[in-house]
Formats: structure tokens, C-alpha cells, sequence
């Protein structure tokens, strides 16, 4: 029976993660660019203008990483996760009450700075800390959420902004966070509350796992290196893809049909990959999702024919799944519980960072490559020296675990 109820205890934690990450990073990161054409076009401003807002929000979400991830080191996550979904929430009610342009930036900063603090950042420290084993799995479908939350909410959100307004759309995603997020994070973090609490510093000398592992810059460079060309290839490739298939001749019928395919390609992916971090290791599995990622790139060149089309889909789900899965693992079995969310925070900085240079560089290059096949050669190069950084920081950390043994 207490085997039972174990189980029944982490299936609710993980759907509750699911839940978090589907109406957090889901409807933050996804769904707001729903509302740029028909807001625009209410504000009067151009497209671009107000899709300032996106900008805003990542930029403030990167920075605001750096904070969340020490604040959880000092403090329990309960109560700062709760107050961050609720004013979330709010922001979203505020938003359809806008009427002017600084109004939607002001209110993207503060909802780009909540984000930290609601979203990855505490969803893989509760699932890293309460997962003792099959932490890979329990991580990749956690994290899948931000793609499924999309994939339900889109269509609706769509149709509510056609057949009502966008205000009206933008009322649903706060009562979203609050009837939903709110509670899921409510139980969560109530389950889990033992194990998210800030654990008071102790003299001596502490377990390997357990200790910082900055001790060898070389090693943990190349890991934050690595997680920067992770979001610089995969975000990057992600979203220029629909420019790049429109540039090749597809149908906006072909476009929308390959979009859902690679955005459920996306969310299996993650589930493979934190698998495969689970049953063959570390080292092998960050090595498979690197070839797979450099694969993706060369099935780019060729995804006029349909088995090169359909190729690329099956390696992009595991090959982008880098930028999330890979990273957050790592950091855990670089740094242990103890220590990830203060180290993840400035991993997802540097992740996010990439992402922020990785959309306009591979859509300049696009646009200015004589030939686009340049550009997806060149991706591909930047996936092989991703994937050496990420082997070089796997080595380094072994040789530091065998010092410290």
C-alpha cells in the first residue's frame, strides 16, 4: 500500500508539472503571438511594433533567470511560485484592459520577470529533487507540457480572438494561470514540500554530488558554451523553419500541416530523449541527440522530397530537445539537488541567450547566403562543436568526480 501510494504521490506531482509547464511556458512563450496581427491592427501600429512585446518578455525572462535561480537557493519555492502565478494571472486580465502600446511593454516586462519564477526554473527543481530515479523521464515529459499546452491552446484562443476579440482571448489565458497553474502549483509544491525548502549551510566537508562543480572552469565553460549553441541552433532553426519552407515553394496549407508535425516531433522528442539520459547514461545519450540535431540540418537541404522531409522530422523532436532536456539534466548531474536551481539559472541565461542570437542570425543568413544550403552547412558545424562541448564538459566533470571521490 505505501508502494501504491508513492506512485499514485509522483503521478500527480508529474501531471501537476505537465499542467504548470503547459500554462506557464505554454501560453508565455507560444500563444502570445496569436494576438500580434489582430492587436496590432487594433492599436494601429505595425505588426513588428508590437511584436516588441515577445522581445521584451524574453529579454526580461533571460535576466530575471539570474534572480529566480539564487532566490530558490535562499528561500522555499512554495510561496514565491504561488504570489508569481497569481500576479501572472493578473497580468493577463491587465493586458486586455490595455489600450495603449506602453501599456502591452510594461506589462510584457513584468510577465517576462514572472516567468522565471513560475516556469522551468522550479518545475525541474521539484521534479530533479523528488525524482530519484527515472529523473530523465520524469524531467522530459514535465518539460514536454510547454508543447502540448500550445498544441490545445492555440486553436481555441484562435477561434475566441475570431469569433469575439482578443480581449476576450486574453481573459481566458489569466483565468488559465489562475484555475489551473495556481492550483497544480498549489499541490505540487504542497507534496513536495520537504523537499523544496532552503536547506541551511553546515561546515564540512560535503558529498561529491553535492558540491559545486566550477572548480574546473575549463570544463563548466565549455558546458555553458555548449548550452548557448544548444538555443542558438535549435530556437534558431525552429523558428525560421516556416520562412525557409516558404522560400522553398510550400503552400501555406503544406507549411501548417509540417508545423504541427515537428511541434509534435518536439514534444515526443523530449520524451525519448530523457528516456534514453535514463536507460544508456549521460555521454551516450547526449552523444545520439547531437548527431541527430547535425542530421536535422543536412535533411534541411533536401526537405523538397518527402523522405528527406519526413527524416528531418523524426531527428529534429530529439535534436532540439537539447536546448531543454539536455541542459536541465545536466546541470543536476553536474552540480547535484543542492545546487541546481542557482546554477541552472545562469545556464538558462546563457541558454536563453543563444535563442535571443540564434532566430536573427540563421534568418539573416537566410536571406543573405547565396545559396540556403550554406546556411543549414553551417548550422550543422555548430551542432558538432555543441555536441564536443558537451562531451569536453561530461569528461571534465567525470575527472572532477574521481578528485573528489
Amino acid at each position: 500500500m505505501a508502494k501504491l501510494g508513492q506512485k499514485a504521490k509522483d503521478l500527480i506531482i508529474l501531471i501537476g508539472c505537465v499542467l504548470i509547464m503547459a500554462t506557464t511556458m505554454g501560453i508565455i512563450m507560444n500563444v502570445a503571438s496569436i494576438f500580434y496581427p489582430v492587436v496590432a491592427a487594433d492599436l494601429g501600429v505595425s505588426r513588428a511594433t508590437f511584436a516588441l512585446t515577445g522581445t521584451i518578455t524574453s529579454l526580461s525572462s533571460m535576466f530575471a533567470a539570474l534572480f529566480w535561480g539564487f532566490l530558490y537557493t535562499k528561500t522555499g519555492i512554495q510561496k514565491p511560485m504561488l504570489i508569481g502565478i497569481a500576479a501572472a494571472g493578473i497580468c493577463y486580465f491587465g493586458l486586455q484592459a490595455a489600450r495603449t502600446l506602453m501599456h502591452f511593454y510594461l506589462l510584457a516586462g513584468l510577465i517576462g520577470f514572472l516567468f522565471g519564477g513560475i516556469s522551468i526554473i522550479p518545475v525541474s527543481t521539484i521534479i530533479t529533487r523528488h525524482f530519484t530515479r527515472n529523473t530523465g523521464s520524469a524531467l522530459s515529459i514535465a518539460l514536454a507540457g510547454s508543447g502540448v499546452g500550445p498544441m490545445l491552446l492555440n486553436p481555441l484562443i484562435n477561434t475566441l480572438i475570431n469569433t469575439q476579440s482578443w480581449r476576450t482571448g486574453y481573459i481566458l489565458l489569466g483565468i488559465i494561470l489562475l484555475a489551473v497553474a495556481l492550483p497544480s502549483a498549489l499541490i505540487v509544491t504542497h507534496l513536495v514540500r520537504d523537499e523544496i525548502q532552503s536547506a541551511p549551510v553546515r561546515a564540512g566537508k560535503s558529498k561529491p554530488s553535492d558540491q559545486p562543480r566550477a572548480r574546473q572552469p575549463v570544463w563548466f565553460l565549455a558546458f555553458l558554451a555548449a548550452a548557448f549553441l544548444s538555443g542558438f541552433t535549435g530556437a534558431g532553426t525552429l523558428f525560421n523553419l516556416p520562412i525557409y519552407m516558404n522560400d522553398l515553394g510550400f503552400s501555406v496549407g503544406k507549411i501548417s500541416i509540417v508545423a504541427s508535425a515537428y511541434a509534435a516531433s518536439m514534444v515526443l522528442g523530449k520524451f525519448i530523449l530523457g528516456v534514453l539520459y535514463d536507460r544508456v547514461g549521460t555521454k551516450t545519450a547526449t552523444l545520439i541527440a547531437g548527431l541527430l540535431m547535425t542530421l536535422t540540418c543536412i535533411f534541411l537541404m533536401f526537405i523538397t522530397s518527402l523522405p528527406f522531409l519526413v527524416l528531418m522530422l523524426i531527428t529534429f523532436g530529439i535534436g532540439i530537445a537539447m536546448g531543454t532536456v539536455s541542459i536541465t539534466w545536466m546541470t543536476n548531474y553536474f552540480f547535484g539537488k543542492k545546487e541546481y536551481s542557482k546554477r541552472f539559472g545562469g545556464v538558462q541565461f546563457i541558454n536563453s541567450l543563444g535563442v535571443a542570437s540564434g532566430i536573427p542570425f540563421i534568418a539573416m543568413l537566410l536571406e543573405k547566403a547565396p545559396k540556403a544550403n550554406l546556411t543549414w552547412l553551417a548550422i550543422a558545424v555548430l551542432s558538432l562543436l555543441m555536441l564536443a562541448l558537451f562531451m569536453a564538459s561530461i569528461q571534465g566533470n567525470r575527472k572532477t568526480r574521481e578528485e573528489l571521490a
